[in-house]
């Protein structure tokens, strides 16, 4: 929806200005005279408030494209009703264009918009887009890039920031595992030289008999030698082998949860994710005693066990639409009136149903014209309460009503008091839903301090907006799990009412492991 003002010195040339930039299907949202001197000459001026859809915006800049400038003026000259049927005419000549020559669209093709004529009865709104998820741009993506698989790391090549003791053993042990290489070599050549007299000379007795007969002694001696030096050294790399793994200290992610070096790779994904240490640690952890200690050695098997972890026990509200009073709450900038006219759009788009809009803050600037512009552009009811007693009044007025959407003003994260007198303006009804706001670029500590002190308004859920501006969204798997508040509902940008998503187990997974943004880059 694009919103726009126009000023002139007259009414008839606001509404002419408002024909020519947003077309013959803009709306008017007020008007009004300025007794403040407009220009360099003094004059009083008038003010236009004016208001179109996006499609329709389209559809008249697509017909302006498709004109001579000499037209183009003639179509920006003609009259509403003349510039509606050349639209409209236009318009349905590219439809059927499309439908002769349909074009295919793949996973990573913008989709194409859908132009359709708003006088047909039967028209309805295409879907939004083609994929599952709403794209969300990434800079740099934490785990975009293909690697190839890495193999299991030996111990010369652990990192060198390991302890003292442990690099001496591992110097010992490539030591060890050289002198045997070393010995078995030289029993192999000696072996080769060794000559064994025939039978027949054997028959006499020479000098030169005797000299080959001592020298092949002197090389089976040595031969059993080597071998006896070759077992004691294996039985040193035996003892090697069996250190304990704990024995390795905090040279790796992972090593102070007690996690070997087979899970620290998991471990630093989760981290680098923005998951919780913590939470990290504690799930890898179980995981090292279900997962056999011969498949923990195949990174894979360990993540598809932590993606199930998270299937099974991430907490998503199972009738996010259900109740009859939806209530937004959170701190300043967690984006609960956006996130409301979005739930608005898609009730009133989507599921047809009846929805009013009603806002207890009347504290910040510009939050009533705001939501009112929003409620004509739906076509809603809007309301103000200024006082609890006011609710029992406003239900009984509701009755035809399916939802009511209910914006509370945005308070101190440190000021308790704020938080007691937003909480005594909250109704008490049965059927509502109590949403918590929470920025997903917001810190951990952050987030569950917002949580703890909004106990008190007693949240359903947790509502994360702002997917868009964070290319980390751990925390919101972190905050779910430690708060036990299901999750409902995500707001990606400031498209309205595209930027929605109802929140689901596989969208959380996909958040943290990316897997949106792997599959684009595997396809390519």
């Amino acid at each position: 929806m694009r919103v726009k003002k126009f000023e002139a010195r007259s009414m008839k040339e606001a509404l002419r200005m408002v024909k020519a930039e947003l077309g013959p299907e803009a709306v008017i949202l007020g008007a009004r005279e300025n007794k403040r001197s407009f220009g360099l000459g003094g004059e009083t001026s008038f003010e236009v408030t004016a208001a179109v859809s996006e499609t329709t915006l389209q559809k008249k800049r697509f017909v302006e494209s498709r004109l001579k400038d000499d037209d183009r003026e003639k179509f920006r000259a003609a009259d509403a009703r003349m510039q509606r049927r050349m639209i409209e005419k236009m318009v349905e000549k590219r439809l059927q264009a499309q439908v002769a020559t349909p074009q295919r669209s793949s996973y990573n093709s913008e989709p194409v918009a859908q132009v359709t004529s708003s006088a047909d009865p039967n028209w309805k709104p295409r879907p939004i887009t083609k994929i599952s998820y709403i794209d969300i741009p990434d800079e740099t993506p934490v785990y975009a890039t293909r690697r190839p698989a890495a193999p299991a790391p030996s111990p010369a090549s652990r990192p060198t920031s390991a302890p003292t003791a442990k690099a001496n053993v591992d110097g010992r042990e490539v030591e060890v595992r050289g002198k045997i290489r070393s010995l078995a070599r030289e029993a192999f050549e000696a072996g080769r030289s060794t000559t064994v007299t025939p039978p027949k000379a054997q028959a006499g007795i020479t000098p030169s008999a005797q000299s080959a007969a001592t020298t092949t002694a002197m090389e089976t001696q040595e031969i059993a030698s080597l071998k006896s030096e070759i077992n004691r050294l294996q039985t040193l790399l035996e003892g090697f082998q069996k250190v304990p793994q704990t024995f390795q200290g905090a040279s790796h992610p992972g090593a102070e949860f007690g996690l070997s070096y087979d899970f620290s790779r998991c471990y630093q994904k989760l981290v680098e994710a923005g998951v919780s240490g913590d939470l990290a640690g504690e799930i890898l952890h179980r995981a090292a005693q279900e997962i056999d200690p011969m498949n923990a050695k195949k990174p894979a098997i360990i993540e598809a066990w932590v993606a199930k972890w998270f299937l099974q026990n991430i907490s998503i509200c199972q009738r996010p639409l259900a109740s009859k009073f939806h209530i937004f709450v959170g701190p300043m900038g967690g984006g609960k009136t956006s996130q409301l006219v979005k739930t608005a759009a898609q009730l009133v788009i989507r599921e047809k149903k009846r929805v009013a809009i009603v806002t207890t803050d009347t504290t910040k600037v510009g939050a009533i014209d705001q939501l009112k512009i929003y409620c004509q552009i739906l076509n809603v009811p809007f309301a103000i309460v200024r006082d609890r007693s006011e609710w029992q009044w406003l239900e009984s007025q509701m009755g035809s009503i399916d939802h009511v959407l209910v914006d509370c003003p945005g308070v101190a994260l440190k000021d308790m008091e704020e938080i007691s007198m937003m909480r005594s303006m909250i109704p008490g009804f049965d059927s509502q839903a109590v949403h918590l706001c929470l920025s997903s670029s917001m810190k951990e500590t952050d987030a569950l301090e917002v949580v703890r002190r909004f106990r008190v308004v007693q949240p359903t859920d947790l509502v994360f907006t702002g997917l868009d501006l964070s290319i980390q969204h751990g925390v919101i798997a972190t905050v779910q799990m430690r708060s036990g508040l299901p999750i409902h509902s995500f707001g990606i940008g400031a498209r309205v009412p595209e930027d929605f998503e109802l929140a689901t187990k596989e969208r959380v997974l996909d958040l943290l492991f990316k897997l949106s943004s792997l599959k684009r880059i595997t396809e390519k």
